[in-house]
């Protein structure tokens, strides 16, 4: 945007982005609020049994705006910098990223998933550096803090069939059904190598399968997890190894399973109910399930929010629905603010 200068390079650090800028328009000269630093952080925290990992990405986040705030951009106040941290934090209002913001402290007693978060005490400075999420006022969020929050995704419900009910919170497994399917579809569709006793899926049979669920050769998540399987080994010394299919080797049905295990841990459901219909096994329709992931911070006392949307389904068509759809082109319903420098 013509009225925006960015003050720095962006910063990049784990499923985080930091991004600063400052306001210029015409004849501003005098005005002290255009002179600010904004800092915008926009955050898609890992998903799945990973607690202990988003918080390290908001602590390692957050710190990052103060350094930046402090030693980069020398400003007057770097402890209680302009920010907006907003985005999606794969977690609801009881998870360790979310509390931690809005608590201004997360300690090792906090557990998320049966497991603590931390090792040690964490602390925001200034301690509640942050207030609530962006859709209502300061007054308004303390008056309604059990108010029901609304919904930003609402895909379908998958969690249920895809999880063993009986593995623990901790570790979770793959459901015997899902584990059935899994092992019909390799001995069915992939598996055309026999050996003496049984059949195994050979590199063009891995490649096959790729092509179907990634639609291309060397890349995804199953593709780098596969490769494992199949007995790649990083090179010694190696910040980012180029992953391949080992020649002349094979991948089993255990290392088929193994690879949509990972996929489970990593908290990739979707991803595993995408597969299995492409696959020709397609999960059964369970209804809907919605969770409030994406939220919008702001600096206590510095901004405030001016104007703000967040997106409902009302009808009674579309709260039938599973996102994306005809409708809403993504899973995730969007939020917006419009933020104004508070007035001291």
């Amino acid at each position: 945007s013509s009225k925006l200068e960015l003050v720095c390079d962006p910063l990049h650090k784990d499923r985080t982005l930091l991004t600063t800028f400052k306001i210029i328009q015409e004849n501003d000269d005098d005005d002290n609020k255009n002179k600010e630093n904004w800092h915008v952080l926009n955050v898609h925290l890992q998903a799945g049994n990973n607690g202990p990992r988003r918080v390290r990405q908001i602590d390692e986040a957050i710190k990052t705006v103060f350094k930046t705030a402090k030693n980069k951009l020398k400003e007057s106040d770097p402890t209680n910098p302009i920010l907006v941290v907003c985005g999606d934090f794969n977690g609801g209002h009881e998870c360790g990223a979310v509390r931690y913001l809005e608590d201004g402290e997360i300690t090792p007693e906090f557990k998320e998933d049966n497991m603590p978060v931390t090792s040690r005490v964490k602390k925001m400075t200034p301690g509640g550096f942050f207030y609530g999420d962006q859709t209502k006022s300061e007054d308004e969020q303390k008056n309604n803090k059990d108010e029901e929050e609304y919904p930003t995704m609402i895909v379908s419900e998958l969690i249920s069939q895809l999880v063993d009910p009986n593995s623990p919170e901790e570790n979770p497994q793959l459901s015997p059904s899902v584990i059935q399917s899994l092992e019909e579809i390799y001995d069915t569709k992939y598996a055309t190598h026999s050996s003496p006793e049984t059949k195994l899926m050979n590199v063009e049979n891995v490649e096959q399968w790729l092509i179907d669920i990634n639609k291309q050769l060397n890349r995804g998540s199953e593709f780098r997890t596969a490769a494992k399987q199949m007995g790649w080994e990083a090179p010694p010394d190696e910040e980012n190894p180029r992953y391949f299919l080992p020649k002349d080797s094979y991948l089993t049905k255990e290392g088929f399973t193994n690879v949509y295990q990972d996929e489970l841990r990593q908290g990739k459901f979707w991803g595993i109910a995408y597969d299995l219909a492409v696959m020709g096994k397609p999960l059964p329709d369970k209804g809907l399930y919605g969770a409030r992931f994406d939220r919008m911070y702001f600096s206590r006392g510095r901004i405030e929010p001016y104007c703000t949307i967040q997106t409902r389904l009302d009808s009674d068509e579309s709260k039938t629905k599973s996102c994306p759809n005809d409708v809403e082109p993504s899973d995730h319903l969007p939020i917006s603010a419009t933020f104004t420098i508070r007035q001291s």
